[in-house]
């Protein structure tokens, strides 16, 4: 094609460099052309008149511009190559503060790198000059690429963020196709000299100009250029961005003790604003899959409804309630029962109007959940954990109530336990035979661990005296025997059915229909309150053996022995 340079030589003059603007809605193209008007010569004077970024967030949609500035470039020329370029960006980590000293090359990771998608056409400036040496013109061209700002792999210090572009020119189709099944030169290429050019003016070759390559009498160097051709450029220099975490995100998961047939798990799933922002982060999009299971959302109330504005420090903790599709049918001990849960959690950084750049957090993690073969055992002996656990709860002293004051009926119960939770119930005395009741149960955590506790209401039953049967021999022990040929009697007759006479009594007068309550998990200074509800079945003065406190955690339990006093009757209680 006549005009047309040699490929090597369309980058000759190109440089490149990366733009981070503060808005993303940036007029790129009005900022060109304005910095151009005010003499601005090279390509970072063009572009140090573009706000740009002073801080990133990792986990951050980031919209970059690539530009590239090409020297005495023309319309024809930049049509027929423009096709063939291929723009790339990596993205590194970087702590800056590793270049100083002897180390001049800081560690890096990179953390994102993509390619410019080529059904994209990119912005064209073109800007004509005039300077001493003559005319010319600087082409400009303009991509825009959207990145995501992963977490490095490796631990760096102080990170920073590095953009290097890079671009290349590759070969046309058909001059592959023709370099591999045409013997003719090339296009684009130069022929051989003319040995017979000095007669192309003879009249008598009838306008015929005789041609004869110089290849075919010697060799012929072909003529070179003082340069070797450029196919590929890359950014030399690039600014380092400060990025920080705008937020971090767990998730946790807690087993109910349900004694269905059908294993279900509770997750806490956390949402914290780092301190390094100074500004509010609107948390609007939270969306859990489970592969073969549903999931039901435990905070369903307004004040947790999304979008939720955070502010720094602030912790979020959203709960969700997995269930998995099998049922009791499956037998847990043939196979694990684990399920695939995808997490993904969007959020919006405000650093003010113009800029409010996204964040993104995805995740998969595995939840478990095969039960134990026999899941009322419960775990491990608490004496195998905790050589020194006490036994009860200390009590202490409270306004008009003392525990030696036992003569008034109680109606509020208030203990401390030694590993710093303060506890206490509340409760009607006079309550009805065959009416249900409740106690109101208060919680606090007094200690420096969140804690996370069960309550269970053990029964109170009576106790069979084994000294209240006075044994008896039985007839066979009477019986004569003939010089020890026939065996003593292991056990009386008269024994075993005192035994068994005396179980009738054991029934239970007090009856708790709470069966497990779970309480926590309690940060440090935190409180919870619940109600344990009872269903007397006797008149007179009823007890619970204890209330016993279950840490989660450590399977640690403690009794609490000091509860308040109940008194049952078979009138209905007066208002």
């Amino acid at each position: 094609m006549p005009g047309l340079e040699i490929p090597g030589e369309f980058l000759r003059h190109a440089i490149l460099d990366t733009v981070v603007p503060h808005s993303p809605a940036l007029d790129i193209e009005g900022a060109l052309s304005s910095s151009l008007e005010n003499g601005a010569d090279d390509l970072p004077s063009v572009l140090s008149s573009i706000p740009q970024r002073s801080l990133l967030f990792f986990d951050e949609f980031l919209p970059v511009r690539i530009v590239l500035r090409l020297s005495d470039c023309s319309e024809t020329i930049l049509k027929h190559y423009l096709p063939r370029l291929e723009v790339k960006l990596d993205v590194f980590a970087v702590d800056p503060a590793e270049s100083v000293g002897e180390n001049l090359t800081p560690t890096r990771d990179i953390i994102f790198s993509g390619i410019v998608s080529g059904d994209e056409d990119p912005l064209v400036v073109f800007n004509e000059f005039e300077g001493d040496e003559g005319s010319g013109n600087h082409v400009y061209l303009v991509w825009n690429i959207e990145t995501i700002l992963r977490r490095p792999r490796i631990r760096i210090q102080h990170p920073s963020l590095l953009f290097i572009a890079s671009t290349s020119l590759n070969p046309a189709d058909a001059r592959c196709q023709e370099d591999s099944e045409d013997d003719y030169l090339p296009s684009l290429v130069p022929a051989s000299t003319n040995m017979l050019q000095s007669l192309s003016i003879d009249k008598s070759f009838n306008h015929k100009e005789p041609f004869l390559p110089a290849s075919r009498l010697l060799r012929v160097v072909p003529t070179t250029y003082n340069e070797d051709p450029i196919y590929n450029i890359q950014q030399h220099h690039g600014h380092p961005f400060r990025v920080v975490p705008a937020a971090s995100a767990r998730i946790r998961y807690s087993r109910l003790n349900s004694y269905t047939g059908t294993p279900m798990t509770v997750a806490s799933l956390d949402f914290e604003v780092t301190p390094y922002l100074t500004c509010e982060v609107a948390f609007d999009k939270a969306n859990l899959h489970l592969s073969e299971g549903t999931i039901e959302s435990l905070s369903e109330t307004p004040g947790l409804a999304l979008p939720i504005t955070c502010r720094p420090r602030d912790d979020v903790t959203l709960m969700y309630k997995l269930t998995p599709e099998y049922g009791p049918e499956t037998n847990p001990s043939s196979t694990a029962l684990v399920s695939t849960l995808d997490i993904a959690l969007e959020a919006i950084i405000l650093v003010d109007d113009e800029c409010k750049p996204r964040i993104s957090m995805q995740w998969r993690t595995n939840v478990d959940f095969s039960v134990a073969l026999n899941p009322t055992f419960g775990g491990p002996s608490p004496a195998l954990q905790r050589t020194n656990r006490p036994t009860s709860l200390s009590v202490s002293t409270q306004a008009g109530v003392t525990p030696s004051n036992r003569s008034s009926l109680r109606e509020r119960a208030y203990s401390v336990t030694d590993v710093g939770i303060t506890i206490s119930f509340s409760g009607p005395v006079r309550v009805q035979v065959g009416s249900v009741f409740s106690w109101d149960v208060f919680i606090v955590n007094r200690s420096n661990v969140p804690r996370k506790f069960a309550l269970i209401a053990i029964p109170k039953r009576k106790r069979v005296d084994p000294r209240g049967h006075v044994a008896r021999p039985s007839s066979s022990s009477i019986t004569s025997r003939k010089e020890d040929q026939v065996a003593e009697a292991v056990t009386d007759d008269n024994i075993v059915h005192a035994r068994q006479k005396s179980v009738a009594g054991q029934e239970v007068e007090l009856i708790s229909l709470s069966t497990d309550i779970r309480v926590g998990p309690l940060l440090p200074g935190t409180c919870h309150s619940t109600e344990l509800k009872l269903l007397p079945l006797a008149t007179g003065p009823l007890h619970l053996e204890a209330v016993r406190l279950v840490d989660v955690n450590t399977n640690e339990t403690t009794d609490i022995r000091d509860l308040p006093d109940i008194l049952a009757d078979d009138q209905p209680r007066s208002n």
